[in-house]
């Protein structure tokens, strides 16, 4: 398990001058968010006259539709760890505020206002539906402006369309990833194991992958939820 700590409450910085009393002594209140990792895991029997067939094509193919499903299983996951946070930190969780519009020009430009300083890197994160309703936004309003606010676009099906959003459902979120860690007790890479033994009798070879994280959200107000209003 791993513990990381943020800022929780902190006062600011004092002008001493020479020869005068010592500045207020710093009031600092640190959280810590505890990181428990977990078994991300997809596997599938294959015959083996499939595999003798389709040879090391197939098994290469299997490799990597595992490794995809994974991946994008991780990445759903932290897609939830932003889209669940609450409004307000605790001593244990970092907090993520949340506007209610649809997408309009201003959208994205409210969102990053709500952002903390040190949310240095913005991007958006949102369905390719959703990405479509934003342009239909900005031709609708016959303006040359960028309603992303010049902020790259990241494309993840873990986030439900706009149009297909119920109200209050986050649609899309802008904030810096930096504020989102990922721990690997065994390394970055996924796990792949071919067990041609077990169900031999049975003609069968077992595929498993699967890879050891933990997710969680780190520092407090680099993202912000947009939220599809009534």
């Amino acid at each position: 398990n791993l513990k990381v700590p943020f800022e929780l409450t902190a006062d600011g910085a004092y002008v001493h001058t020479e020869g005068t009393n010592a500045p207020t002594e710093e009031s600092l209140t640190l959280g810590i968010v505890t990181m428990i990792p977990k078994n991300i895991k997809k596997w599938i029997r294959v015959s083996d006259e499939a595999i003798a067939m389709g040879g090391e094509t197939l098994v290469r193919y299997i490799y990597d539709e595992i490794t995809y499903q994974i991946v994008k299983k991780l990445t759903a996951l932290v897609i939830g760890d932003i889209t669940g946070a609450s409004t307000s930190a605790s001593a244990s969780a970092v907090d993520v505020p949340a506007i209610s519009m649809n997408p309009a020009l201003t959208t994205v430009a409210t969102a990053f206002a709500n952002l903390s300083d040190e949310a240095t890197e913005p991007v958006i994160i949102m369905n390719k539906l959703t990405y479509a309703s934003f342009i239909a936004a900005q031709a609708g309003g016959s303006f040359a402006f960028d309603p992303f606010n010049n902020l790259p676009v990241l494309f993840t099906s873990a986030l439900p369309a706009y149009s297909a959003a119920s109200t209050g459902d986050v649609y899309a979120i802008v904030g810096d990833l930096k504020g989102a860690q990922v721990n690997y007790p065994e390394g970055e890479g996924i796990v792949l194991k071919y067990d041609d033994l077990s169900e031999a009798e049975a003609d069968l070879v077992k595929i498993v992958g699967r890879q050891y994280a933990a997710h969680a959200l780190t520092a407090r107000k680099m993202f912000c939820n947009v939220k599809k209003t009534s």
